[in-house]
């Protein structure tokens, strides 16, 4: 089993949609549960307009306890999503107990800097957990902004990053109220690069598991 936990106390950086996304790729051949730890609950209106639809297992829990033992659960795959905020601390640190990975998305604008700065030093690394940046909402429109972020990251931040990024698009801002997630968009040349940049980084993610299963070598 993994436990997969999506993290940044910084709002509006896309945990809930790339929770959804990645569960969506998985669930194609996994068994996943995506839970939802967030009391804003964006996880859980999306999972209630997906109904039926919606390709993996889903639950929402803000208690501590329980959510220490997720390991309990029957599952190849756990993703988790978290508060987007700077309180519920406690929730997050449960969560981050029993956490194999943190994703942490991370959009492309100074006022993300801090907030994500302070949520690794302050829970992810303290739990040592290892993780990657998820540069997101990238606009291939701003000419030179995805290699700025790129270098920010790498050389000021220094901080470690997936090597695909996510591409921001029209239908990731609708998909929640329309209760679907990338597996479910038609397979079209609008979407192909949004479907695309989610598999690549479940790829990201599959090869680092591989790697460790074959002690680092």
């Amino acid at each position: 089993m993994r436990i997969i936990t999506v993290t940044n106390q910084k709002g509006g950086v896309g945990k809930t949609t790339t929770l959804m996304n990645l569960a969506a790729v998985f669930a194609k051949n996994s068994r996943v549960l995506g839970v939802d730890t967030d009391p804003q609950r964006s996880m859980s209106d999306w999972a209630a307009a997906a109904a039926d639809d919606l390709p993996f297992d889903f639950t929402n829990d803000t208690d501590p306890g329980n959510l220490s033992r997720l390991r309990e659960l029957d599952y190849d795959v756990i993703f988790v999503d978290t508060p987007g905020s700077l309180r519920d601390g406690d929730i997050l640190a449960a969560v981050l107990e029993s956490a194999d990975f943190a994703i942490v998305p991370f959009t492309p604008e100074g006022l993300t800097v801090q907030p994500t700065s302070r949520t690794i030093s302050k829970f992810i690394t303290p739990a040592n957990v290892p993780y990657r940046l998820l540069l997101n909402k990238i606009d291939m429109r701003v000419s030179g902004q995805l290699e700025e972020w790129r270098e920010a990251v790498d050389e000021q931040l220094q901080m470690p990053r997936f090597r695909q990024h996510i591409r921001q698009y029209k239908s990731h801002s609708d998909a929640p109220l329309m209760g679907q997630v990338v597996t479910q968009y038609p397979d079209t040349r609008q979407t192909a690069n949004a479907i695309f940049d989610y598999s690549s980084v479940a790829l990201e993610l599959t090869s680092m598991w591989a790697h460790e299963n074959q002690g680092g070598k």
